[in-house]
């Protein structure tokens, strides 16, 4: 090996030139141009394996020139890359994302904020405190709502019945699960995200219990009669979950009816809205997340509906500090309690530890377009 410091350091110099930031933006100008016409394919001809081949050589030992770099990029990775702006680009819900989001990536790769503790993140921790709120107020919560940006609906799908788990037995985390395990609730258009999430956190796929449609959302009466039969047995509900813009049918569950059922039964209630709940933005589609304010926990994904760049997703909580006690360990080395500060580090609420401040792009997108802005699309 015969690279030195000081030949990395010339390369990062070299690379802080304005006209190689320039280069590599013009790439990205160009494919969203031409992904816009109707002279492009939506999708690559080639197969997967086909296109693993050309990427497959031996680890890079020695650099490139940046020009060679930018090449390869603009020939061999955006030329079969999918068009997303293309007008026949459809199926999928990865949305063609916002111009204004697609630029402020760069910045967060500089400014390289963490968001676990406030110190690495300052403004990315205050940003995302004040966006959280700006959706929990949406939500229809009050003051003590909280929440953390999520890297989808899947994490934050687990995170939510870790707290729903926290709730019901607060030793779980320290001692696991025990005993006969809890049962989880969704409707037959529930996304796979439910049962897998039941599996990561050890109350088991074989213990969620499906409640079947009626014309595409949860029977509620089906769920009525299945919340009285195994209240008056031994078994206990971790959790319902409810979906507002199912994945295959774009259906709404009656979210009021069943906040109605689980209040009643003190159980706690999750809403899968990645898709939906971003009817909170429109004046002629939010009767269709009526109830929503009843959960206790709602998945929201951003980088869907609102039209961000991935990852863009949310968990919300209508008390924070039920989010709080999901993670229930101690790393004094991290998190400082003593300082005043730890109210503001992310990361006690949130799975993740290393987490970069994607939360500039949905502020950047609400500065630019405002939420009546991002509603009219979402009606569009």
């Amino acid at each position: 090996m015969n690279a030195k410091p000081t030949d990395i350091l010339a390369q990062l110099e070299a690379d802080l030139d304005p006209s190689v930031a320039a280069d590599f933006l013009a790439i990205a100008t160009d494919y969203l141009h031409v992904t816009g016409t109707r002279e492009s394919r939506v999708s690559t001809a080639r197969s997967a394996g086909e296109l693993y081949a050309r990427f497959d050589e031996p680890l890079p030992r020695t650099g490139r020139p940046t020009s060679a770099v930018i090449a390869r990029l603009r020939d061999e990775v955006v030329a079969d890359a999918n068009h997303l702006y293309h007008p026949r680009y459809a199926g999928h819900q990865v949305s063609a994302p916002l111009a204004a989001a697609i630029w402020t990536e760069p910045l967060i790769g500089a400014l390289n904020q963490s968001l676990a503790v406030a110190e690495m993140s300052p403004t990315g921790t205050a940003i995302e405190t004040r966006v959280i709120r700006w959706m929990t107020e949406l939500a229809g919560w009050g003051e003590g709502a909280g929440g953390t940006l999520t890297s989808g609906g899947t994490e934050a799908t687990i995170t939510a019945l870790l707290a729903a788990r926290a709730r019901l037995l607060p030793d779980g985390w320290r001692d696991g699960m025990s005993g006969p395990h809890p049962v989880v609730i969704c409707g037959e258009h529930a996304h796979y995200s439910v049962a897998r999430a039941a599996g990561t956190i050890g109350i088991g796929a074989a213990n969620v219990m499906v409640i079947p449609s009626r014309s595409h959302r949860m029977d509620v009466s089906a769920l009525e009669e299945l919340l009285a039969r195994l209240a008056a047995g031994s078994r206990s509900v971790l959790a319902v979950v409810a979906t507002a813009g199912s994945t295959a049918m774009g259906s709404f569950d009656d979210l009021d009816a069943i906040g109605a059922l689980c209040d009643r039964h003190d159980i706690w209630l999750h809403v899968d809205g990645c898709h939906g709940a971003s009817a909170l933005l429109s004046a002629q589609h939010r009767h269709r997340v009526q109830g929503i304010a009843r959960a206790r926990s709602i998945a929201w994904d951003p980088h869907k509906m609102m039209l961000l760049p991935l990852s863009a997703g949310a968990l919300l909580v209508r008390d924070e500090q039920e989010l709080e006690r999901a993670f229930a360990q101690q790393a004094p080395y991290l998190f400082h309690a003593a300082d005043g500060d730890r109210h503001w580090d992310q990361g006690v609420r949130s799975a993740q530890c290393s987490r970069r401040a994607d939360v500039l792009k949905m502020w950047v997108a609400l500065q630019r377009h405002g939420a009546d802005g991002l509603g009219a699309v979402y009606d569009h």
